[in-house]
This record gives C-alpha cells, structure tokens and sequence, in this order.
C-alpha cells in the first residue's frame, strides 16, 4: 500500500516538471520575462506548498531518511533547491527588462541558467527522495 504522502510528492514533481518547458518559454520572451515566467513561478510556488506538506507531516516524527523511508532531511533539500530556483527567477525578473546591456545580459544569463539546470535535479530528487521510496 502507497504511503499518504505519494499523492503530494507525485504532485509536487508533476508541478516542477511543467516548469521546465513554461521556464524555456519565458527565456526566449527576453524583456518579457517577468510576465512569461509567472505560470511557471506559480507552479514552483505550488510544489514548494506540496513539498511543505510532506515536510510538515515527517516533522512530528522527525523522520530522517534513512533509516525512514522518506524524511524531513529530504523535503528540507527539495525545498532549499526550490527556493534558489525561486531566487534566481526573481534576479532575472529584475535584470531583463534592462536586456541587452551587457550587465544585465550577464545577470540574466546566469540566474537563467541556475534555473534551468536546477529544475530537473529537483524533478529528480523528489522521483529517487519521495516517490520511489513510497511506492515499495
């Protein structure tokens, strides 16, 4: 039988997931980026409520994984991960309507960057961290 806690996790990975293609979108707006990317911040905001949930179900229990299956250790990583990704949307947000100066380019450039490869490490952690051990 499934943990409890596989429906949030399978969601929070099924909310990162969709925001690695909205993240490319939005890339490619340049200038309009802060509103291009705002479907894929809500979603991350949605999994960082998902990923919270678990977080705050193993705390009674302090779960740390192992010798638990899941514990408080990994949503704790999950959502340190979540929250650079968030920060680094945000640095670009602020930089790219200043786009092509070069600063800015440079700016946008790497916190772009941080988000792309960030995200499916993330998608990844929750699939290997949450759900595959719930689902033995």
């Amino acid at each position: 039988m499934a943990s409890i806690l596989l429906t949030p996790a399978i969601t929070a990975k099924g909310l990162v997931d969709s925001a690695i293609p909205l993240h490319v979108t939005a890339i490619a707006a340049v200038n309009g980026y802060p509103g291009a990317v705002a479907p894929a911040v809500t979603a991350l905001g949605n999994a960082v409520t998902a990923i919270g949930n678990i977080q705050t179900a193993l705390m009674p229990s302090r779960a740390i994984a192992p010798p638990s299956k899941i514990g408080v250790n990994i949503t704790g990583a999950i959502l340190t991960q979540l929250t650079t990704v968030l920060t680094a949307i945000t640095t670009a947000s602020g930089v790219a309507p200043a786009l092509p100066e070069a600063v800015s380019a440079s700016t946008f450039s790497a916190a772009t960057g941080t988000v792309a490869t960030t995200l499916p490490i993330i998608s990844a952690a929750i699939q290997t961290g949450l759900i595959i051990p719930q689902q033995t």
